[in-house]
């Protein structure tokens, strides 16, 4: 067996184009000798035609055989090009993940404070005359809640994108108790 099954794409595909060089040099060679060697027949044996026949034959085949290894070479490169882009998504991929995590661990956080927030400015506007209060508190709620929509909105796309990365999985629906916010 010539690969582990332990083994990287990339190891694989190295020993491989490798292996392949060494065969196609191999063939190089092969076929310099062989056209030395028809060249000499043609020069030197001019009667020998058979002898010279067959070599064309097998300098042919040689040849063919070079291309076929040429063409094995730059599968096996675009194989590894295949690798590394997977690499590359795949890293992607993960600090897609590892932002949707730290999207979904900020939005009860921000939630937190804006309630805190309405807390405070009920608590500061139960002080301030009222025609004042009528034009501060909807503008601030309006920005904090536009803050806060925002924020669920960018854990929400975070959300979708891994959901698009990752394969279909059946999820087993879980009920929460009655009275907590999601």
């Amino acid at each position: 067996m010539l690969f582990k099954k332990n083994t990287t794409i990339k190891e694989r595909a190295n020993a491989a184009l490798a292996s392949l060089e060494r065969n196609a040099y191999a063939l190089s060679m092969l076929r310099s000798r062989l056209e030395a060697r028809a060249d000499f027949l043609l020069k030197e044996d001019a009667g020998n035609t058979e002898g010279y026949k067959e070599l064309s034959k097998m300098l042919e085949l040689v040849k063919n055989g070079e291309m076929i290894l040429s063409s094995m070479s730059e599968k096996i490169e675009s194989a590894r090009f295949l690798e590394e882009f997977i690499v590359i998504m795949d890293s992607a991929a993960a600090s897609v993940s590892d932002i949707k995590d730290d999207m979904e661990q900020l939005v009860p956080v921000a939630e937190a404070a804006l309630e805190e927030m309405q807390d405070t400015i009920a608590k500061v506007s139960g002080s301030v005359p009222a025609e004042f209060r009528q034009e501060i508190e909807p503008e601030i709620l309006a920005q904090v809640s536009a803050a806060i929509a925002s924020e669920k909105a960018t854990a929400a796309l975070a959300a979708s994108v891994e959901v698009k990365k990752e394969a279909p999985v059946i999820e087993e629906k879980v009920e929460e108790p009655e009275g907590v916010a999601i």
